[in-house]
């Protein structure tokens, strides 16, 4: 735990499918002194991806944490996936991390010398059009995704302090990842409810009820 006490963690909250991967690789692009925190997960690889974890068995994933080796260790509240850190986890002066809203309590009781929790929002016709890509077809697994969505959104409405926003403009990645280091190393958080949250809770309730 020692290690984490001269450590900024970032958390990127939002809904799946927001842009929160692509923002992530972003700013670590335009900065060397941001970098992924090296989660664990039992989520299987998705098709063509470019994952920042590393996939584990259920039973692996149980092992580790009962012989003490985890930091966190939650499980997902929609999907059942097991999500977890060690302490070689977080490599980066500031860590950025995917972090599920219901987490974000358990984290910010880490013994870091800053977090700093950011939710990620976007133009509602272009999460549609990314979430769709990704889950083209009617599933259960689209239902438990647009829940979480639901839910993510609502907390991220209801926080008042150690928040900020960032809107994920579509076709300016850099721009908004940009936004992200100068929010992190300048203090300049944004408290202020971005007008796109509000449509998003909205979109992600009205697919819901179409699934």
């Amino acid at each position: 735990m020692e290690l984490l006490q001269d450590k900024t963690l970032v958390m990127v909250i939002g809904p799946a499918a927001v842009g929160k991967s692509s923002l992530m690789r972003a700013v670590t692009g335009l900065d060397s002194s941001f970098g992924y925190v090296h989660s664990f997960t039992t989520r299987p690889p998705r098709k063509n991806e470019t994952s920042s974890y590393t996939h584990i068995t259920e039973s692996e994933a149980q092992r580790l944490h009962e012989q003490g080796g985890t930091v966190t260790f939650a499980k997902h509240p929609t999907t059942g996936n097991i999500y977890g850190t060690t302490s070689g986890s977080y490599t980066a002066k500031y860590n950025l991390l995917d972090t599920l809203s219901s987490t974000v309590t358990m984290y910010k009781a880490l013994p870091f010398k800053q977090t700093i929790a950011i939710s990620v929002t976007t133009d509602p016709e272009a999460w549609t059009t990314w979430l769709l890509e990704r889950y083209p077809t009617a599933s259960d697994e689209r239902t438990k995704r647009l829940k979480e969505a639901i839910s993510s959104i609502e907390w991220s409405l209801n926080q008042t302090t150690n928040h900020s926003w960032l809107v994920n403009t579509p076709d300016n990645l850099e721009q908004t990842a940009s936004q992200l280091i100068e929010m992190v190393l300048g203090n300049k958080l944004s408290a202020q409810t971005p007008q796109e949250a509000l449509k998003l809770l909205e979109q992600a309730k009205s697919l819901l009820s179409y699934k």
